[in-house]
């Protein structure tokens, strides 16, 4: 099996989203979940952006009051299915509270998040307005009734939680808050980037990520063609510190190691000081691959063994998206519009 065949195998189900669960309770832990399946309220539709016909799914939980919470989903590099973000967790938490999810297809292999490269562009056939798409998308929603503009939120993992950052500095008018997670900005990004408003983020990296560097340089640097570079997880999330105008060193909490055997330990680390409304908060997996923490993987065979090899070991000390729901929650995803009052 060739490495291209591989990362399609297992990166894209692998990378995709978090956010901290706050000082005042523990993260939740991870529970046992099935592989991805369409979820009740799934519908597959089109849209059309600039000359392109862009594909997604819209989930509306049975019985969701509209306009509702929105959030969407970013799958992950070498695939343009939105479906494969399924299995990461959130659908049961959007059908308890009533929040309508997106799952938006990249073209070629991906998104456009910010690198430079011709590789980039070729695999995506071209230079695509994932930019312009996904802010259309929501836009069409708003106007469909479906969607409260007011509580709009993004996560997604790997080319996806890049492209949630990319978001977040072209796009911050349109999302509440933002949970890029195994993830960094691209080199170039921390000079173009230009919020228009200061951005509630919650990150989550593994510190031994062998596909995207903890420490900055190549992505999946042991691939064929140039997947481009990022900055490190630390010069990423202190840009953030420093726009959104924190002034303390962030408060660092050693998490309790739930499960010994998958060899990870979690810190979470949240900045104190920062401007109203706003949050600087990151999850760092010690140990940690390429992986949302507590996020199903293969039990055993060949698959398991070659994703162990290439992804790195996956946490199940915290569960990746309940932590990433906690956080939008506090950033208002569940709280009734004025109007529903």
């Amino acid at each position: 099996m060739n490495l291209k065949s591989v990362f399609s195998l297992l990166l894209v189900p692998v990378a995709l989203a978090a956010g901290p669960a706050g000082a005042q309770s523990p993260p939740p832990q991870p529970e046992v979940r099935p592989q991805a399946q369409a979820p009740a309220g799934a519908e597959r539709r089109t849209i059309r952006h600039d000359g392109l016909e862009r594909s997604y799914t819209l989930v509306r939980p049975p019985g969701v009051a509209h306009p509702a919470p929105l959030l969407l989903v970013l799958h992950g590099g070498g695939t343009a299915d939105g479906a494969t973000t399924f299995r990461l967790g959130f659908q049961k938490l959007a059908a308890r509270d009533g929040v309508v999810t997106v799952h938006p297809d990249g073209r070629g292999e991906g998104w456009a998040d910010g690198r430079s490269g011709a590789y980039l562009t070729e695999r995506q056939g071209g230079v695509v307005d994932d930019v312009g798409f996904l802010t259309a998308l929501v836009a069409a929603l708003v106007a469909e009734g479906i969607a409260d503009p007011a509580r709009v939120y993004v996560t997604g993992g790997s080319n996806g939680g890049m492209m949630t950052l990319r978001l977040a500095c072209e796009a911050a008018g349109t999302f509440a808050a933002v949970a890029p997670f195994i993830a960094n900005f691209a080199v170039g990004m921390t000079q173009s980037c230009k919020p228009s408003r200061p951005m509630p983020i919650l990150m989550i990296n593994g510190d031994a990520d062998p596909l995207m560097p903890f420490a900055g340089g190549r992505v999946a640097a042991m691939a064929p063609g140039d997947r481009g570079s990022v900055i490190s997880s630390d010069e990423t999330l202190n840009w953030w510190a420093r726009f959104n105008g924190c002034t303390a060193k962030p408060a660092v909490t050693r998490l309790p190691d739930a499960n010994p055997a998958d060899g990870t330990r979690v810190r979470q680390e949240q900045f104190a000081g920062c401007k109203p409304g706003t949050e600087v908060t990151r999850f760092v997996v010690e140990g940690g691959g390429h992986a949302l923490p507590g996020m199903p993987m293969p039990a055993d065979g060949p698959r398991a063994k070659m994703a162990a090899r290439l992804i790195g070991p996956v946490s199940r000390d915290i569960d990746g998206a309940a932590v990433i729901w906690s956080f939008f929650t506090r950033h208002g995803m569940l709280t009734q519009p004025a109007t529903e009052k």
